[in-house]
């Protein structure tokens, strides 16, 4: 699918987000604009999909046919991460979850002897009323006491379950291990998403998420683009291990992009060439509010995401399905590379949800998912210009992210590359005092802010420079090596004075977000 629209006239109104602040910019007529693909109407009756998913699996037995009245059966899930932002519609998972658990009664299985886990690698623990958004009331109430949090860094929660040719240990929860059927309930957001990877990295050690996310892998890029991706490679490796040694079962759910809700959604959605006189009105009115008041806005949104198809079965069978219908709803074709590539980013992030995009995120946002938004080869040319609307604010939450503003104020200033934060990780695994706020509160492990800023190595080596516009702190432009622009005429003035005044330019208007598909031109 290829929507893009060229401008014929001198310019063309167009909303772009920034921040918590979402404006309208006159691009001029050679700016290329790419949009998100239309959503997928919903099924029309998600609790039957699931079921038809849950009795007819691809590449395994029926859930009845796995397990018995003696029977011991773990429930991982995704955690809040997503989808983003969460969803005003009932959370496929918690579908599934009611599916599965009717499925597992019915063939004797004692509700003492199902366990839920929340296979959260090295993210925070979900909030009471996350639990009960991902999983539904029910099942919480129900299981309240049989509800686990995944702890990467403890060897009694842990074991070693064997290695892979190239020599990677997989080593996972010890309750999910030792289960007689594990069973995965998986939102595949993105084409990233799901597969082995809800299992391997949702439930896997520090050291069996290490392989995968240090700066050798995610340089590599493709983290979209699962058959080229060594991320992935690595991971689909550690999976066969697993299925080796645990006897395991997928129910992965694809919701479609209806990212646009309500009032503010009508506000947000992209112009098109439409009057945008009464919504500049509006969106500058609301501009001048107080910033407070622009966070409780984002926080409290809602998108209407909704389930457009269920898999279950094999985790490696059921997920290519999944892919299918995940590529469907999020591939837009584009036919060129760029010279300069424009976003728009909001203050949301996977690991930002209830609160800021700190600096740390944002270096993983832009260089970690922004640009690796792409199948094939990535819209923007190696050495290109990224531009990036978004104020860049000097801010962390001390309860979800302590250690990132440790690596942000400590340790950014004491390195020359990436790769030198190694020398970190140790430090950063030892510090009980921040692995408490882990294990106890709602902080990160301490050492994924090492492993965030990772994540986006192969953007930092791809893009030749990287615009901010409208950033706020200079000191956060500094320390994460980014350029300032006071607006984004400013940055795309810039942008021409070191690409070329002939550059070729285009704006990926996002959210909802797309991929990019540039396989083609391989």
């Amino acid at each position: 699918m290829l929507e893009v629209i060229k401008m014929c006239g001198m310019f063309m109104e167009e909303i772009i987000f920034c921040g918590d602040d979402v404006l309208v910019y006159n691009f001029d007529d050679r700016v290329k604009i790419f949009y998100p693909p239309d959503p997928i109407p919903p099924l029309e009756d998600p609790d039957r999909a699931v079921l038809d998913a849950i009795r007819s699996p691809i590449g395994s037995k029926p859930i009845s046919e796995l397990v018995d009245a003696a029977s011991n059966v773990v429930i991982a899930f995704d955690d809040m991460c997503v989808p983003l932002p969460q969803s005003r519609k009932k959370d496929p998972r918690a579908i599934a979850a009611r599916a599965v658990v009717a499925e597992l009664e019915n063939a004797g299985v004692k509700k003492e002897n199902i366990t839920f886990i929340c296979a959260r690698g090295l993210h925070r623990r979900c909030k009471p009323q996350e639990l009960r958004m991902i999983l539904g009331s029910d099942i919480v109430k129900e299981f309240k006491d049989r509800i686990l949090h995944h702890n990467p860094t403890d060897p009694g929660n842990l074991v070693k379950i064997g290695e892979t040719p190239s020599g990677h240990v997989v080593e996972i929860n010890k309750v999910a291990a030792e289960a007689d059927l594990l069973i995965y309930l998986n939102i595949t957001f993105t084409p990233m998403n799901g597969g082995w990877k809800s299992f391997i990295i949702g439930l896997g050690s520090y050291s069996t998420i290490r392989a995968s996310h240090i700066p050798e892998v995610t340089g590599k890029g493709h983290l979209m683009d699962p058959e080229r991706s060594m991320l992935h490679k690595i991971i689909w490796e550690m999976g066969q291990v697993l299925k080796e040694r645990v006897n395991v079962f997928t129910v992965e759910s694809v919701v479609n992009n209806d990212f646009y809700s309500g009032l503010l959604g009508r506000l947000w959605r992209p112009l098109k060439g439409q009057s945008s006189r009464i919504r500049k009105i509006l969106l500058k009115l609301m501009g001048k509010s107080p910033k407070f008041l622009k966070r409780i806005v984002r926080r409290k949104y809602r998108a209407n995401y909704a389930p457009i198809g269920f898999f279950a079965g094999d985790p490696e069978e059921a997920h290519k399905e999944t892919l299918k219908l995940v590529e469907k709803q999020m591939l837009v074709r584009v036919d060129q590379q760029f010279d300069v590539v424009i976003f728009g980013l909001p203050n949301l992030c996977p690991y930002s949800v209830g609160t800021e995009l700190n600096p740390v995120l944002l270096h993983t946002t832009i260089f970690g998912y922004l640009v690796n938004m792409y199948k094939g080869k990535p819209p923007l040319k190696r050495g290109g210009v990224l531009v990036v609307a978004n104020p860049a604010e000097k801010v962390f939450d001390l309860e979800q992210h302590p250690s990132y503003a440790e690596l942000y104020y400590k340790i950014l200033p004491n390195i020359t590359k990436m790769e030198d934060l190694e020398n970190y990780e140790k430090e950063f695994l030892e510090r009980e005092d921040l692995m408490q706020k882990f294990v106890q509160r709602y902080a990160y492990h301490p050492i994924h802010a090492i492993i965030a800023y990772y994540w986006g190595a192969m953007g930092r080596k791809h893009a030749g420079r990287t615009i901010i516009a409208g950033a706020k702190s200079e000191d956060v432009l500094k320390r994460l090596g980014l350029e300032d622009a006071k607006d984004l005429d400013d940055a795309i003035r810039k942008a021409k004075e070191y690409a070329g005044e002939d550059a070729s330019i285009a704006y990926l208007f996002m959210p909802p977000l797309f991929i990019a598909d540039l396989s083609a031109s391989i």
